[in-house]
């Protein structure tokens, strides 16, 4: 994914710095391509660059994942962090890539890296697979197939022990409420103080309406969305990526983030239709059937999806002030609201 970054990566210099890791890891006999970003119709947060190794054993395609150079949408980049979770999640039977290798030298290119298997497939659009693209394209069964394994790794999530990933927990602990003081953190961090009144207000509104018996953490992807997926041809999935804002919260979190963002999509479209797709369930039936597969009732789930609008606002308004710093004022996306119509209403009622 391409990233933002205060600071453009030299790619010629980046590739030569590359290619002397890469000979330490498979021998003198190869070489590597040219790099290229590896997804320009989205990502905004780490630079992930494709590259190439070619040796006597053929052709290799990877991923490289770096910390934007200057700053970028987040203070810290923990791609350790990340390395330990997608290794923990692939133990539990989901399809995050591997192997990995986490390079923790900065000598290398000046940053801590990682790098892992390109996979081969297709990532829907992120605001755009209801309206074109392979999965609006595809027949009935594949979307069938794409909605319901998706909803099968929600449900996989619930089922690795939060206690095996210690690093995932926020500064001030676990669930809900550590949760929005980290992103109230974040947002003061992302804008140097200057978050606007409706944002400040939206979190005072979550902090008087935490749940009030919310279920137990559980290990939580943080940005369930199609468009972290690669799926194969017949709709099976085949990577989950993008474990940068995984944490620990109840299973709510998840599963409201994906149905917030599916409902933003529609919106911002115009398209009124539940479900988006022929293959996938209405809202309210894939409620039901989620709360089957894990086994209790979703509660305050109205909640989660304000929380999750909220956080999707905050990581906005960071991109906002980027987009400005980098000489890009006029970007669409400085433009974009922070927060949809039904969220505003609910912290204004």
């Amino acid at each position: 994914m391409a990233g933002l970054t205060l600071a453009p990566r030299d790619l010629a210099a980046t590739r030569e710095q590359l290619e002397r890791w890469f000979v330490t890891k498979f021998g003198d006999e190869i070489t590597l391509s040219e790099l290229a970003v590896a997804n320009k119709s989205g990502g905004w947060s780490s630079e992930s660059l494709v590259a190439s190794v070619t040796d006597v054993d053929g052709r290799r395609d990877f991923v490289v994942r770096i910390p934007p150079a200057g700053g970028g949408l987040y203070a810290e980049y923990d791609l350790e962090g990340q390395t330990r979770t997608q290794e923990l999640l692939r133990g539990y039977g989901l399809a995050t890539p591997s192997p990995l290798v986490f390079e923790s030298d900065t000598a290398w290119i000046g940053s801590k890296f990682l790098v892992m298997p390109r996979i081969a497939g297709h990532i829907p659009g992120d605001m755009t697979y209801a309206r074109k693209g392979w999965l609006h394209d595809a027949p009935v069964d594949v979307q069938r197939r794409a909605h319901d394994s998706f909803l099968a790794t929600l449900a996989a999530l619930q089922q690795v022990p939060p206690s095996e990933a210690p690093w995932l927990q926020r500064p001030t602990g676990t669930g809900n409420a550590a949760e929005v003081a980290w992103w109230r953190e974040y947002v003061l961090w992302g804008t140097d103080n200057q978050v606007p009144d409706l944002l400040l207000r939206a979190f005072d509104w979550l902090r008087a309406n935490l749940p009030a018996d919310p279920a137990e953490p559980a290990l939580c992807w943080g940005d369930a969305r199609m468009s972290n997926v690669i799926f194969a041809d017949d709709g099976h999935i085949v990577g989950v990526l993008d474990w940068e804002q995984a944490c620990l919260c109840p299973a709510e979190a998840d599963f409201a983030w994906w149905l917030a963002t599916r409902r933003q999509m529609l919106a911002v479209h115009g398209i009124d239709a539940d479900p988006e797709l022929p293959g996938f369930d209405s809202m309210d039936r894939v409620v039901g059937r989620y709360e089957d597969m894990i086994g209790r009732r979703l509660v305050d789930l109205d909640w989660y999806e304000h929380f999750a609008m909220v956080r999707i606002g905050c990581c906005t308004l960071r991109i906002q002030v980027l987009l400005r710093a980098m000489g890009q004022p006029d970007h669409f996306f400085t433009r974009a609201p922070l927060l949809p119509a039904w969220t505003i209403e609910a912290i204004r009622a």
